[in-house]
């Protein structure tokens, strides 16, 4: 074997070199210290900025509302939309109509003119316009609204939905029937057309025809409690009381609230049940005492069943509350109501039944309370 004598092997440094690495690290160690970046120090959390909800986020929730029913928190969204889209007039009008299925004719005219006044030109403004109008009784206005609105959208469904309406009301019933045809044409499933289609044949006295085209308009807005209460209207045209408060029941179930309620408790009035008639009335009166007609109606219950001096109470409310809309049984009623009580108050009977008489002259109830009170 060769043998190389010239190699000599390389000798070991000795010193700080091969330590380097462990220098290295100590530098950075001692730099980091000193110099404290911020993703060595705990840090407190920042606080990100919450979104600001845009308008069609509380159209959303609007929307959604009152698929539940829940029309305060509609209302208070609807609300939240006009606050940040002041020229947009989809949320007033959307509040006029919800209004108008509480019979809350005032506030729904004042929310369709708010409507128009932001949007002069837009149809469905006009349109809500026209509908609380019509219910205010003001025709004409009314008519040339929904013509207006069918200028700028000859093919406006509820536009000719709502010129039915008008001329039913006014009695012209063929000329409301071509205008519910062109609706139904051009939008089959409007609820306000199918609603008005049962409107009309009530109108026209045609009680069953009404009823299957309340059931349609119901199949297509199951949650309009308004509809369920109309529809038992037309069982009572029929002379079926009892079917009536079934339909009446129903319009509860979908929403409890005032105006349901005192459907149902004047369904049972009719059909001579006053205790459970006192009975839901008191719970319309307790949601809302300001209802005048759950008012007006617990105290026709109460007197039926002979406890004139709460009677006489809730009428006095109610008659006050309702004003120009009372009827002249109601009116009478709370003067008999007066006459009745411990003590007898002829003081307070004689003025409502004298207003009674301002009424219908020959009102025999009126009569016999004024006697009454005079042999007193």
């Amino acid at each position: 074997m060769y043998l190389d004598r010239t190699y000599r092997p390389r000798r070991r440094r000795r010193g700080l070199g091969r330590f380097w690495p462990l220098i290295l690290l100590a530098v950075i160690a001692v730099i980091l210290y000193e110099e404290q970046p911020r993703w060595l120090v705990p840090q407190e959390p920042e606080i990100t900025p919450t979104p600001t909800p845009n308008a069609v986020f509380f159209q959303m929730l609007a929307e959604n509302a009152l698929r539940l029913n829940q029309y305060d928190d509609a209302f208070r969204a609807f609300g939240q939309m006009t606050r940040l889209e002041p020229q947009n007039p989809q949320p007033f009008i959307a509040q006029s109509e919800i209004r108008l299925m509480f019979r809350e004719v005032d506030e729904a005219l004042r929310l369709a003119q708010r409507a128009v006044a932001v949007a002069p030109k837009n149809p469905d403004a006009l349109v809500a316009r026209a509908r609380a109008l019509n219910w205010k009784e003001e025709n004409d206005d009314a008519i040339n609204d929904a013509l207006d609105a069918l200028d700028i959208d000859p093919e406006h469904a509820k536009a000719y939905a709502v010129l039915c309406e008008i001329y039913t009301d006014v009695g012209n019933w063929d000329i409301a029937e071509g205008y519910l045809e062109q609706a139904l044409t051009l939008d089959p499933t409007d609820v306000t057309a199918l609603r008005n289609r049962a409107y009309l044949a009530e109108r026209r006295g045609h009680y069953e025809e009404a009823i299957t085209a309340y059931e349609a308009a119901i199949a297509v807005a199951p949650n309009r409690f308004d509809l369920y209460i109309e529809m038992a209207r037309q069982y009572e045209g029929l002379g079926d009381y009892n079917k009536a408060v079934e339909i009446y029941r129903q319009a509860v179930a979908v929403y409890e609230a005032p105006i349901t309620l005192e459907a149902l408790g004047e369904g049972l009035y009719n059909i001579g049940d006053h205790l459970q008639a006192v009975r839901e009335l008191r719970k319309a009166v307790e949601a809302d005492p300001n209802y005048g007609p759950a008012q007006v109606q617990l105290g026709m219950a109460l007197y039926a069943r002979r406890n004139f001096e709460d009677a006489a109470t809730h009428l006095a409310i109610g008659l006050r509350l309702v004003g120009d809309r009372a009827r002249i049984e109601q009116i009478y009623t709370l003067g008999l109501a007066y006459i009745y009580k411990e003590p007898s108050e002829c003081d307070k009977a004689i003025p409502e039944l004298q207003k009674a008489l301002t009424m219908d002259p020959e009102s025999g109830p009126a009569l016999d309370g004024i006697a009454r009170c005079a042999q007193q």
